[in-house]
């Protein structure tokens, strides 16, 4: 069981033994556009906020009931390029830069904790697509508030059978405010994930 302790927990009034809900608001990053090619993979970055503010967050085997207010930095981060069956064989993030435009926090991320290969894998659920996805070790430390619009510079390399272009790729990443909120049968999505990779599975928390 995890818990993140803060003010309050709501029990969601009505909610069976089997199922749970979710009403969250997220102070995070998002860009704009579909992503940057490299060597015919869409590769894109994504964030995950893993602070909460003003609310809680519990799970457990059987039953959750839960309430959240805020969820925001720090993030776990991460590099996905989406590519084609067969055709795509891997990514590897050589060096990255990050910048805030509200702080003034301009930083380049340790090579020595790069630089590691990240394999395009095809799930059962989308065969027309595969996927590398590289989580950068650490976490980000910024916060929408506080550091305002996040600039990174990533240093990307994508390999086919026949060839690897590499780029230096700006991602900009505007504050957003989203609501997350799930209603979930927990039954459902505990077959669903038998037998899988967490890797194939879809994680709607990534921005």
């Amino acid at each position: 069981m995890r818990c993140i302790r803060t003010g309050f927990i709501i029990a969601i009034a009505g909610c069976l033994s089997n199922c749970a809900s979710l009403i969250a608001k997220k102070d995070t990053y998002g860009s704009k556009g579909p992503g940057v090619k490299i060597n015919g993979a869409t590769v894109r970055m994504q964030v995950n906020p893993q602070g909460s503010a003003d609310g809680a967050m519990a799970f457990s085997a059987m039953v959750v009931a839960v309430g959240v207010a805020t969820m925001e930095g720090p993030f776990r981060w991460r590099i996905e390029a989406v590519g084609t069956p067969g055709v795509h064989q891997s990514l590897v993030v050589h060096r990255l830069h990050t910048s805030t435009a509200k702080s003034k926090r301009k930083e380049w991320y340790p090579a020595d904790k790069l630089n590691q290969r990240a394999d395009f894998r095809t799930s059962k659920e989308q065969p027309t697509l595969s996927r590398a996805r590289y989580e950068i070790p650490g976490l980000l430390q910024v916060t929408a508030e506080k550091d305002g619009k996040l600039t990174i510079l990533a240093d990307v390399s994508v390999s086919t059978a026949q060839r690897r272009e590499r780029k230096l790729v700006r991602f900009q990443l505007d504050p957003q405010q989203k609501r997350a909120d799930e209603f979930i049968f927990l039954p459902v999505e505990i077959v669903k994930t038998i037998g899988k990779d967490w890797d194939e599975l879809e994680d709607p928390n990534w921005d």
